[in-house]
C-alpha cells in the first residue's frame, strides 16, 4: 500500500474519531437535531419491523419535538420486539458504514432506508411536521451523498453510521442510568425475561461500544473505493 493511501486512511480515521467526539459533546444542541431525528426514526421503525415481521403490525409511530419516540404496536413477539430498537439502531448504523465501501452501493443502500423511512411514516404517522422534516432531510442527504466527491460522501455515510451506533450507548444511560422512573426497551426485557433492565443495559452497551470499536478500525484497515 502505498504512503499516500495510508495517509488517505490516517486522515479518515482521525476525522471520523473528531466526529465521534464531537457528535457526543454536541449532543443535547440543535447541531445534532436533524441527525437525532433519523437515528430516533431507526430505532422505533426497528420495532416496527419486527413486529411485523413476527406477526404483529404497528398501530402508530411518531416522534415529539423534544424527541421523544413512540411506537405502538399490537400483537407479536415481545421479546424480540423489545431487542429489536436497540439492535435496529445498531444495525442501521453500520449498514450505512458499510455501505460507503461502494459509491454504487451507498446510492443503493440509502435509497432502500430512505424508502423503508418514508413508508412508515406514511402509514403509521400522523404526524406532519415529522413527515416534512424527514423528507427535506432524506432530498438533502440524497443529493449529497450522489453529488459529493467520494472521500466525502463515504466520511459522511460513516459518520451516520458511527453516530446511529453512538444513540444506542447515549439512549441506554439515559434511560437506565440516569432517570429510573422511565420505561425502556431494557426495563420491558427486564419483566420478559426476570434479569434486571440494568443487566440488559450493560449487554447493549458492550454490544454497541464493540460495534464503534470495530467500525473505527475497519474504516482504518480497510481500502474504500
Amino acid at each position: 500500500m502505498s504512503i499516500t493511501k495510508k495517509q488517505n486512511q490516517l486522515r479518515e480515521l482521525i476525522i471520523l474519531i473528531v466526529i465521534t467526539i464531537a457528535s457526543i459533546i454536541l449532543w443535547e444542541t440543535p447541531v445534532i437535531y436533524p441527525i437525532k431525528i433519523m437515528v430516533i426514526l431507526f430505532h422505533e421503525i426497528s420495532h416496527g419491523i419486527a413486529a411485523i415481521l413476527t406477526g404483529g403490525k404497528v398501530i402508530e409511530l411518531n416522534i415529539a419535538l423534544d424527541l421523544s419516540g413512540i411506537c405502538k404496536i399490537e400483537d407479536g413477539n415481545s421479546f424480540i420486539i423489545a431487542s429489536s430498537g436497540y439492535l435496529g439502531s445498531l444495525l442501521f448504523g453500520m449498514l450505512l458504514f458499510y455501505s460507503s465501501l461502494n459509491k454504487k452501493l451507498s446510492h443503493i443502500v440509502l435509497l432502500i432506508i430512505s424508502g423503508i423511512i418514508i413508508i412508515f411514516l406514511i402509514n403509521s404517522s400522523k404526524n406532519e411536521y415529522l413527515i416534512l422534516i424527514t423528507t427535506m432531510v432524506l432530498i438533502l442527504l440524497i443529493v449529497i451523498i450522489y453529488k459529493s466527491p467520494t472521500f466525502f460522501s463515504s466520511i459522511l455515510l460513516k459518520a451516520l453510521g458511527i453516530i446511529s451506533c453512538i444513540y444506542v450507548l447515549i439512549d441506554i444511560k439515559q434511560d437506565i442510568f440516569d432517570s429510573t422512573n422511565s420505561y425502556s426497551d431494557a426495563s420491558m426485557l427486564a419483566e420478559l425475561t426476570g434479569i434486571h433492565q440494568a443487566i440488559w443495559g450493560l449487554i447493549w452497551l458492550g454490544l454497541s461500544a464493540i460495534g464503534i470499536l470495530y467500525l473505527l478500525i475497519k474504516s482504518h484497515k480497510n481500502k474504500f473505493n
